[in-house]
């Protein structure tokens, strides 16, 4: 019976020839990843220096099957090419998430984007995400880990790495989690007065806006692509089905898929959102020869007439309205109507809110995730349920107990 062969990536006996006075041959048998046994020899003044440099070829030697694109000593920087060009295929990433991968990876690449793969290891990925905690908070230090974890895990798919390091970096620090705040009813109906009194608002165009967030729970970059055509008066019911959104190099565009694939969804809306929504639509709007970019399903961008298009809350010229901007003037009114009651108020509490009301009706965390566009109802439930004081109901019913 023949010897059994070497297990693959490994080395056989080290084997040392004195060529000279201070020259030594190490030699030894190694198993390669394509099955193939091959002699890998270095040299070194002494019998430890030569050993010590086959022990490192040996060990830079482990690397994907042959073929493999990305090795042990491919730099990091490389491998992010080829992961780059996977996420650009990819036809489940909007164009925001993949702007926000590449600022994560120009992040991780001028902190790492020199290292052979072989020497990224848990305790530099591990110090890496502590030093963009500390830098720049715990939401970038989330995002960096995250694009991190996906970038080696293309490597560990190409044999490059055994295992992705990313899996046992400590977890980020967040500090003690704010507790969801949404907007009590009589805060709700102060509020809705008091920017509707408000001339700035008007003028910023926020007053309709803030109502049908506030009867919607849209995210404002959804309100924001909120076209005639998706609206059915008649029904009630609005399709959820874009968005706008700024990206690079193009501007503030319409785009014609939700943030998520949860995203999409048909909402019933309350009467005064309905009645919101036809005055909106007969109203006039300076669009001239204003043109808007709309980014189809497939990634092509293509410029069409802005009146065609029929937002129902352009910009003050007709084009499509930033999110950031949007945001932005709702935070000016309220602070203006009533800082210390409504200063902390953004867009998103009104989605906070709306999950509340929701609840407090009945409705299930799954029909409140599916109205809000939540792939899981756990996140409906941890994020936008605010809470402050425990039911009623079960004070009624511990009383009962005792009378």
């Amino acid at each position: 019976m023949g010897r059994p062969p070497l297990p693959v990536g490994t080395a056989g006996k080290v084997r040392f020839q004195k060529l000279g006075p201070r020259r030594i041959r190490a030699r030894a048998s190694y198993r390669d990843h394509d099955g193939e046994v091959r002699e890998i020899t270095r040299y070194g003044t002494t019998q430890a220096a030569a050993e010590r440099r086959l022990k490192e070829a040996i060990r830079d030697r482990v690397g994907p099957p042959a073929g493999g694109e990305i090795t042990a000593e491919t730099r990091l920087r490389d491998a992010a090419k080829l992961w780059q060009a996977e996420i650009a295929e990819s036809e489940t990433l909007t164009p925001q998430t993949r702007e926000i991968y590449e600022r994560a990876l120009d992040r991780i690449l001028k902190a790492l984007g020199g290292l052979l793969v072989r020497e990224i290891d848990v305790p530099r990925c591990d110090a890496f995400v502590k030093a963009v905690r500390t830098n720049h908070g715990p939401s970038a230090a989330r995002t960096a880990k995250s694009v991190l974890s996906l970038l080696l895990g293309m490597v560990v798919r190409h044999g490059a790495l055994d295992a992705n390091p990313v899996r046992d970096v400590a977890k980020i620090s967040t500090g003690r989690k704010a507790r969801p705040r949404a907007l009590t009813v009589e805060d709700e109906t102060e509020m809705l007065t008091k920017v509707a009194a408000d001339e700035g608002a008007r003028e910023l165009d926020v007053v309709d806006l803030v109502e049908f967030l506030d009867g919607t729970g849209m995210r404002i970059g959804e309100a924001l692509g909120v076209r005639a055509k998706v609206v059915d008066l008649e029904a009630g019911v609005l399709e959820v089905c874009a968005t706008a959104a700024r990206l690079k190099g193009l501007g503030t565009v319409l785009q014609l898929r939700p943030k998520t694939e949860a995203g999409w969804r048909v909402i019933a809306l309350p009467v005064h959102v309905v009645e919101l929504c036809r005055r909106r639509m007969a109203m006039t709007w300076p669009y001239g020869d204003r043109q808007v970019t709309v980014l189809a399903e497939d990634g092509r961008t293509v410029q069409r007439p802005a009146e065609d298009v029929g937002l129902l809350f352009p910009g003050l010229f007709g084009g499509v309205r930033n999110p950031s901007n949007g945001n932005r003037d709702i935070k000016e009114v309220l602070g203006r109507v009533d800082a210390e009651r409504f200063g902390w108020v953004t867009s998103h509490t009104f989605r906070k809110t709306v999950a509340t009301r929701l609840d407090d009706a009945g409705l299930s965390a799954r029909a409140i995730a599916d109205h809000l566009g939540h792939a899981k109802p756990s996140m409906t439930q941890d994020v936008y349920m605010g809470r402050s004081v425990a039911s009623a109901e079960a004070a009624k019913a511990l009383g009962r107990r005792g009378s």
